[in-house]
């Protein structure tokens, strides 16, 4: 201790101690390379800011975002991959609980309502529309708003419930401060006193719109009740989301730069041009003619040079490593989107089945994790209590305790399906796996599957026909067997135990 460190001590004990404390963790922390600060680490930009904090700016990236997808093919193909796998052609509702009667009215307004246009507000899109848009959105954008609207009956829709997108560009940012019962508007958003959302601050039209009879842009407070808040959640209390393109947006623009610059030395090395140099007397060309060389050489040009004139060309350094250099790029860009370089770029030369099954199974972890624990969870599964709602409303019904909609994620393609049924196959016959969990691997429903089953071996009886596809009618040793694999010997080999008692 010093001079300073003990006459703290002995005026203020505690602070001397809290000092000692502090002098202590930051010893250890220095004892990290990466905690020092140093030439290397100069890049680095450390702020003890919370997750909203740190991405104050959330609205201008993504409005880089969206700038690069309507003008970057890579990004436009990086938002289309993730949207794709994510939503497909629809993450499917399935009715369970309830009695058969409820089941089957659900069943109907499924039907009828979530899969025609009749769900959207703008009435362009059924339900599996509003998903790949929403999810659209979250990528771009990092958020996306979903606001419930109430329909009259008068409406005659088949559930007098609409669902409406809104980019989070709505949000009222400027709204900011105290709010009733001790309640605060951070952002836009407003919570009561203990944290919970309760209201949206939401502009009538998009503050970006150039409708000219919008003379002035209002927001109002919409009920928490009535909004779904979709967005990727990394860091704990992050009450906002931030575009996807975040980490790779630099390294997309530099990239498509670079391919501009590359495309540009292409079109100069193409523009092969002749100049004619007179003798110098003058009467090469006609009288008074004059030939500019203007500020372009475009192929094919033949100049005339007048007396004394001469054209050096630049020879600037050859561009090499191009196509390597630009793998190297879009596997950063695939790694921080949390897709496979393939997938990004499309470019199969260097896979097998092994190095390409090896990628699919981070992304396809990936994927389910934004199907499961993002898009069910906040859009899918509140949607699907607000229809129940709305349907026991109209119907003066009391749903049965259990009733929900659930929601089954779209197929997984197989990449090699002579190879991947087979390995599937032999999990359900050692007992590894039920038959059940395969199907819903596959992306499809046990119950729905055994159903269409069940209706095609009735039809079939009824008319007459067998198929080897039907285990029931299977040969030994046949695909479809329960005996594929073995011989037609009887367990315990000629007159054992397992042969019949007739010798047959």
């Amino acid at each position: 201790m010093n001079i300073f460190e003990r006459a703290l001590a002995a005026l203020s004990p505690d602070r001397a101690l809290r000092r000692a404390r502090a002098r202590a963790a930051l010893n250890v922390v220095m004892n990290y390379d990466a905690a020092q600060a140093g030439r290397r680490g100069s890049s680095w930009r450390p702020t003890a800011s919370d997750a909203d904090a740190a991405a104050v700016r959330r609205a201008r990236l993504a409005f880089i975002a969206r700038d690069m997808i309507r003008n970057t093919p890579l990004a436009a193909r990086a938002q289309a991959v993730i949207a794709g796998n994510v939503v497909g052609t629809g993450i499917l509702p399935k009715v369970r609980g309830g009695t058969s009667s409820q089941q089957a009215a659900l069943s109907q307004v499924i039907q009828d309502h979530l899969l025609t246009t009749a769900i959207d507000a703008d009435g362009r899109n059924t339900l599996f529309g509003l998903q790949r848009l929403a999810m659209n959105a979250v990528i771009d954008a990092g958020e996306v708003l979903i606001r419930r609207r109430q329909r009259l009956r008068s409406d005659r829709l088949p559930l007098a419930l609409q669902l409406q997108l809104i980019e989070a560009d709505y949000i009222d940012t400027s709204r900011t401060g105290i709010a009733d019962a001790g309640g605060q508007i951070r952002e836009g958003i407003e919570y009561d006193a203990i944290g919970r959302r309760v209201a949206y601050w939401l502009f009538d039209e998009h503050p970006g719109s150039n409708a000219r009879w919008i003379k002035s842009f209002q927001s109002h407070r919409v009920p928490a009740s009535d909004i779904l808040h979709v967005y990727r959640q990394d860091r704990p209390g992050q009450m906002r989301g931030v575009s996807w393109f975040a980490p790779v947006a630099l390294a997309l623009q530099d990239l498509a730069d670079g391919q501009d610059a590359q495309l540009m030395r292409q079109k100069i090395a193409a523009c092969f041009a002749a100049f004619v140099t007179d003798d110098g007397d003058g009467q090469s060309g006609k009288a008074g003619e004059v030939d500019d060389l203007g500020g372009t050489i475009v192929p094919g040009t033949i100049r005339r040079l007048k007396p004394g004139e001469d054209v050096t060309f630049a020879e600037p350094p050859a561009v090499t490593g191009h196509e390597e250099f630009t793998r190297a790029v879009l596997r950063t860009v695939a790694a921080g989107m949390g897709i496979t370089y393939e997938a990004l770029s499309g470019d199969l030369s260097n896979v097998n089945f092994t190095s390409y099954k090896a990628g699919r199974i981070e992304m396809d972890q990936a994927i389910a994790a934004w199907q499961w624990l993002m898009l069910i969870p906040q859009m899918m599964q509140p949607i699907g209590r607000w229809i129940i709602e709305e349907w026991a409303l109209e119907n003066a019904v009391v749903p049965k305790r259990g009733l929900t909609l659930d929601w089954v994620a779209p197929v997984r393609p197989l990449i090699d399906p002579a190879r991947e049924i087979g390995a599937l196959r032999d999990k359900v016959r050692s007992g590894f796996a039920a038959r059940q969990q395969v199907i819903r691997e596959l992306g499809d429903d046990p119950d729905d599957v055994m159903r269409e089953q069940i209706a095609d071996a009735e039809a079939a009886d009824k008319a007459g026909l067998k198929f080897d596809s039907d285990a029931r009618n299977a040969v030994a040793g046949q695909p479809g067997s329960a005996g594929h694999g073995q011989t037609n010997e009887p367990a315990g080999g000629a007159g054992g135990k397992g042969q019949d008692p007739n010798g047959q």
